[in-house]
């Protein structure tokens, strides 16, 4: 499997915020952002960095992800805002055609089963694949917050994705995509990245990684909903990370009571 990972954006609401290190680099309970990310897919070697050229001589970005992949690949791109997918384009020779691939956003964690994701879309067959949480998360409270949501027909094929949007009233209805795209083939990825710049299909000028698979059901292909992540949590934004924070603090606290306190 190839893990392909783009740290392009220029993260200025972290920026804003007054965060010293750029978003993979931000510590959450002792660890860069990013090792958590790389943990997700346990004995895979097969890394592709797409790193923001301007932060490879400001931040130690490239030593902590040689530190983390050490046989990784490490691409640079021009800092312009063109979202996951329009980053990932501009380094596609780095991509082999003939392996799976999974594009993974770089600011989130989650608990899954990664064997087992791996030996469903095998078994399925299918040409693409979006892990999805369900039910209640912190995160999802505020309703401002929105993610990208999935749509799915009676066999768990997705119908339809949309990036900042909910289905339901009650978010906790919804399959929220984690950050995690699969391909049967770094080719097929190819293809319907280039599609997706050619077609103009982004929000708000950023191509992002979720969109793509739109085209793909448009196509008549199988892009399945893997809702098996029992708990996720988001860090994509200041706000995120700080209600993560205050949520983690709550439950540790209450782990630490004695019986009957």
């Amino acid at each position: 499997m190839q893990i392909i990972i783009p740290l392009s954006g220029e993260g200025s609401r972290f920026v804003r915020a007054g965060y010293k290190d750029i978003k993979p680099l931000i510590p959450v309970h002792g660890k860069p952002i990013i090792e958590w990310v790389c943990n997700l897919f346990p004995n895979e070697d097969n890394f592709l960095f797409v790193v923001r050229e301007e932060h490879v001589n400001t931040t130690p970005v490239v030593e902590t992800l040689q530190r983390l992949k050490p046989t990784a690949q490490i691409r640079t791109v021009k800092g312009e805002k063109s979202g996951p997918a329009g980053s990932i384009v501009k380094v596609l020779d780095a991509i082999d055609d003939n392996e799976p691939c999974i594009v993974s956003y770089c600011d989130y964690f989650q608990d899954w089963d990664y064997e087992d994701f791996k030996k469903t879309v095998l078994a399925d067959g299918c040409e693409g694949a979006i892990p999805c949480y369900t039910g209640f998360h912190p995160h999802l409270l505020p309703a401002i917050n929105l993610y990208a949501s999935c749509k799915t027909d009676e066999n768990g094929y997705l119908t339809e994705i949309r990036e900042k949007f909910a289905w339901n009233a009650d978010k906790k209805l919804d399959k929220h995509s984690s950050g995690m795209y699969y391909f049967k083939s770094g080719a097929l990825l190819k293809k319907y990245y280039q599609q997706q710049i050619a077609e103009d299909v982004n929000l708000n000028g950023e191509y992002y990684a979720s969109l793509t698979y739109n085209l793909l059901v448009r196509d008549g292909l199988k892009v399945l909903v893997y809702d098996k992540i029992p708990h996720f949590c988001q860090w994509g934004t200041p706000q995120d990370l700080e209600e993560y924070n205050y949520w983690s603090e709550i439950f540790e606290s209450l782990a630490l009571k004695p019986q009957g306190h």
